[in-house]
């Protein structure tokens, strides 16, 4: 196979969402997550920081995705310092602002009619190259935030280790006074996916999409375009005889991958195109790996 590299200077722009209860749903993600509504519809809402669109949700789903199925595990927004990090670590853990429970949790504990933020937030680690923390959206999809160390740094850490997180370096650190809401500078630092095609998957983001392969053990893959640790990420932890999700479910409608320039979006499609079928798109292509997480390819965004 002819050998390609994905242009090193691709960012993942955005993550699509399908969504049930776009209300709730931005409620969450303002108030909890700390993202901003840009722009809303009745049937859509854009997501981010001050113009630059991170998450755009679409009022499609009519059911819940599978706990069990391809998709997203999560997407992480990386923050721009450690401050940063503290900060909204510390401001989940104090932040008691109820939001509609959900319709799981109603089931559950009928004598509760709210939730908190807190409930949501499901672990924290430092990995070594990063610190981070993970919530869930109130309709199941993965959320990480986190922040880099130095890059110098991250050769001196193995990758896949998860530290308890220092609290007494980063409480100093955290300005307790702020709102919540995340800084300039957020972006979207990596999104890891459920899959259950190991082999093919890792073929289909190396030699057809074109990233670098950065990791692989059994279970789970890392790619990246650049020298980062990863962009991508995917893993079969679920096992391989899982859902694929279909329209009607919550959780990924794809993720939107920006390339520098129209020269090298062009390159990327020729490369493509000549091993798995793409469905064009006004602004690039959409293709679809062989879990069924679809990707759109395009040029990114002038801010």
């Amino acid at each position: 196979m002819e050998t390609f590299k994905l242009d090193e200077q691709t960012i993942i722009e955005r993550v699509v969402l399908k969504v049930k209860d776009l209300t709730r749903q931005i409620a969450f993600y303002e108030r909890v997550v700390g993202l901003k509504c840009i722009k809303r519809t009745q049937e859509e809402a854009f997501l981010g920081i001050d113009n630059h669109i991170l998450i755009e949700m679409r009022k499609v789903a009519e059911k819940e995705q599978p706990s069990k199925g391809t998709g997203l595990f999560h997407f992480a927004l990386l923050l721009p310092s450690r401050e940063a990090f503290a900060t909204k670590f510390f401001h989940i853990l104090q932040n008691k602002e109820p939001i509609d429970s959900p319709e799981e949790q109603v089931k559950v504990l009928p004598h509760f009619d709210k939730i908190i933020p807190i409930s949501r937030l499901d672990s924290a680690s430092d990995h070594g190259y990063n610190e981070s923390f993970y919530i869930h959206d109130l309709e199941g999809n993965g959320i990480e935030i986190y922040a880099d160390r130095p890059q110098i740094q991250w050769g001196n850490h193995e990758r896949g280790v998860n530290h308890p997180l220092n609290f007494k370096e980063l409480a100093p650190l955290a300005d307790f006074t702020t709102d919540g809401g995340l800084p300039l500078g957020t972006v979207i630092g990596h999104v890891h996916l459920r899959l259950d095609r190991m082999e093919e998957c890792v073929d289909f983001y190396t030699d057809i999409l074109g990233f670098e392969l950065k990791e692989l053990e059994e279970h789970v893959f890392f790619v990246s375009s650049s020298d980062y640790h990863h962009q991508l990420a995917g893993n079969i932890w679920s096992g391989s005889d899982i859902t694929h999700p279909v329209a009607m479910h919550t959780g990924l409608h794809h993720i939107v991958l920006a390339l520098p320039t129209e020269d090298a979006l062009q390159k990327a499609k020729d490369h493509i195109k000549q091993f798995i079928l793409m469905q064009e798109a006004t602004n690039g292509f959409f293709v679809k790996d062989p879990s069924g997480n679809v990707i759109l390819l395009k040029v990114k965004e002038i801010m």
